[in-house]
């Protein structure tokens, strides 16, 4: 289902990036005429929010030494912040809050851009640490996190951002939201 998700989104990325900025005529009023970022050459902050559809891989192990696997899986809010150093590097904060178990997600990362005309590919790689509530036991986890996407250009400065994020051994999710560049 979540891949499912994931090719959807980037496949309405894909179509919509085909359509030529020319064809939008909010593009030539007089009125849009403010500077916009290049996500080419300038350095730049960039902050978006985004829904998170998440799965929590869960185990039990019962007194006897039998162990039951499972997952959960819900939906979040996601805050990204990041800072963009050159053209292809960036620093990325997340804060991922809320949802039936999920208590939280913050991770902090290194993140490659590769800037194509509106698109923007995407891969990340740092730290995550999340905590949920797993049948009334508080359970932590701290490691090593990835992911990968892609953003499309909509308006202006203002993108829509599609990725997949694995946070750990046990966590991982597929986000969709909007952001601005500034």
């Amino acid at each position: 289902m979540k891949k499912r998700t994931l090719a959807s989104a980037l496949a309405v990325m894909a179509a919509l990036a085909s359509i030529p900025s020319e064809a939008a005529p909010v593009y030539s009023q007089t009125r849009d005429s403010a500077q916009r970022v290049n996500v080419y050459q300038q350095l730049y902050t960039y902050a978006a929010i985004d829904m998170m559809n998440w799965t929590y891989s869960t185990s039990t192990t019962a007194a006897d030494g039998t162990v039951t696997t499972g997952s959960e899986s819900g939906k979040s809010t996601r805050l990204t912040f990041g800072q963009r150093f050159d053209e292809f590097v960036a620093a990325e904060a997340q804060f991922a809050l809320g949802g039936d178990e999920h208590e939280y997600t913050v991770g902090v990362y290194a993140r490659w851009g590769l800037p194509l005309d509106r698109i923007q590919i995407k891969g990340l790689v740092g730290v995550a640490a999340s905590q949920f509530d797993n049948a009334g036991t508080i359970e932590s986890d701290t490691s090593i996190s990835f992911g990968g996407g892609a953003e499309l250009t909509l308006w202006r400065d203002w993108y829509f951002n599609a990725d997949y994020m694995n946070y750990g051994s046990d966590l991982d999710s597929i986000n969709i939201g909007i952001g601005n560049r500034f």
